[in-house]
């Protein structure tokens, strides 16, 4: 509820006004004194967010009474009414410490008045926050070119104050920012981390914290927050200054780190197990060619000898793409139209795997030859291809397409399949993470390093339902 104090004689006016906030979306309540002598009256008995001031009163003029209403409430946001919108009186109420100026028509008009009394409220709260510092200019001048985010709270947790550095850390304006509640923004964990520690701060101990910020767009933005208390001179709790440190870039890369090291940790066990299973790998191989050899032909048993040697291949595979992501791959560079190679990986898929998959390619022409490893390329492209037709086992369309894109030739494999959750996205070319039933999860990550091993990218795109897009890059030089 917003307490409003009108300083007007007509009768008329006053009901119009009342109407006009009754209708509003915020809740106000209105006070009314008649003259200035009662306005003044009514200012001491009780506490007022903004006045409402009509520029002819009976005993008093708007100007006469604004000079009094400062000299008692030096921060209370004014607005002045008038009936006809006179220049002079405009300037004169600005020095005088006016927040605004409207005419009555204007202030009849929607939510024209409760819009310009919420600004004028929170002009005031900022007004507040600043008041003391002795060069004011200067000191927003430091605020706004300061490399981190500033932002103060007033005693309601309302944010009255920010820099354009926190509006660029959470992708907005300034003005979005402002009057917002502190509980708006924060992640709810950094919420009850805030309301946890909000009694230290108004004891004047100073905290930090990590937190989760939520930007316009709903995306979480980690910060590290320092909160100061503020005081005023009477040395009551004034609320809050808190300066935000955008750790974006510090939590990638963290994250890279823990990456690098489960990666490392990852292919050492592969190492060790490689070298563990090869070698009763193949000496069940060998066992398995003897048995074929020796025992009788048998239908039964034929099968169960090719059902364990499918086995010992499945097993090698794998102990092949763990070796695979255990080391750096090595890469044998020759000149090669990358064109050519989509299109023998492409007719090298088995015609089981593409039923019900329409294959379609958008090859760009004249593609300048690249210094690449095909036979890792290949790996890569099929990969990717067996990927796509696995996730379409209804039919669907696959679409591999090539173009350039300034010094980097750039490949597409776009299916129609059920997509990814985004959640998911970020994981997926971590080793050992899969979303298919049947799988290693090494695949992905397997494709993901032989790419960076030729000084490339690959990106995945994907919405659920509509698909899933691999964007591989590759440097022309």
């Amino acid at each position: 509820m917003r307490h409003i104090l009108l300083i007007e004689d007509n009768p008329d006016d006053v009901l119009i006004t009342q109407r006009t906030l009754s209708k509003a979306r915020e809740k106000f309540e209105l006070a009314v004194a008649s003259t200035g002598r009662e306005g003044m009256e009514k200012l001491t008995e009780r506490e007022f967010e903004c006045l409402l001031l009509d520029h002819n009163l009976p005993d008093s003029n708007a100007l006469e009474l604004l000079k009094k209403v400062r000299q008692s409430h030096p921060h209370l946001p004014v607005i002045i009414l008038t009936g006809l919108k006179d220049e002079r009186l405009l300037g004169g109420a600005l020095k005088l410490g006016a927040v605004d100026f409207l005419t009555k028509d204007e202030a009849a008009k929607g939510e024209t008045l409760p819009r310009r009394i919420l600004a004028a409220i929170l002009t005031g709260r900022r007004n507040r926050f600043l008041e003391g510092a002795k060069r004011v200019h200067l000191y927003e001048k430091m605020i706004e070119t300061m490399g981190e985010g500033l932002f103060a709270l007033d005693v309601t947790q309302t944010v009255v104050f920010t820099n354009q550095r926190l509006a660029e850390i959470l992708d907005c304006q300034e003005s979005d920012l402002l009057g917002q509640s502190i509980f708006d923004l924060l992640g709810e964990e950094a919420a009850k981390t805030f309301k946890h520690q909000y009694p230290e701060i108004k004891k004047g101990k100073g905290l930090s914290f990590e937190a989760t910020l939520i930007s316009k767009t709903k995306e979480k933005v980690p910060v590290l927050i320092n909160q100061t208390s503020l005081f005023d001179k009477e040395g009551n709790f004034n609320g809050s200054l808190c300066l935000v440190v955008d750790m974006t870039e510090l939590k990638r890369t963290q994250e890279k780190l823990r990456k690098a090291e489960r990666l490392s940790t990852i292919a050492q066990v592969a190492q060790e197990a490689a070298h563990e299973i090869k070698n009763p790998l193949a000496v069940l191989g060998v066992g398995l060619y003897y048995l074929r050899k020796m025992l009788p032909e048998d239908e039964k048993i034929k099968k169960k000898i090719n059902q364990m040697d499918r086995a010992v291949e499945r097993a090698s595979s794998y102990l092949s793409d763990l070796s695979s992501l255990s080391r750096p791959p090595i890469i044998e560079l020759s000149p090669i139209d990358i064109n050519d190679l989509i299109e023998q990986v492409s007719g090298d898929i088995s015609l089981d795997l593409l039923t019900g998959i329409e294959l379609r390619k958008d090859l760009a022409k004249d593609l300048p030859k690249i210094q690449v490893d095909p036979d890792r390329l290949r790996q890569v492209f099929t990969n990717l291809i067996k990927n796509a037709c696995e996730v379409m086992p209804e039919g669907g369309a696959l679409t591999i397409s090539s173009c350039i894109d300034g010094s980097q030739i750039v490949i597409t494999f776009s299916d129609t399949g059920p997509g990814i959750k985004e959640e998911n996205l970020e994981k997926l070319f971590d080793p050992f993470f899969t979303t298919k039933s049947k799988g290693t999860g090494l695949g992905l990550a397997i494709c993901k390093r032989i790419i960076e091993a030729h000084q490339g990218t690959i990106e995945i795109e994907s919405k659920v339902g509509k698909g899933t897009r691999f964007i591989i890059r590759l440097p022309v030089d």
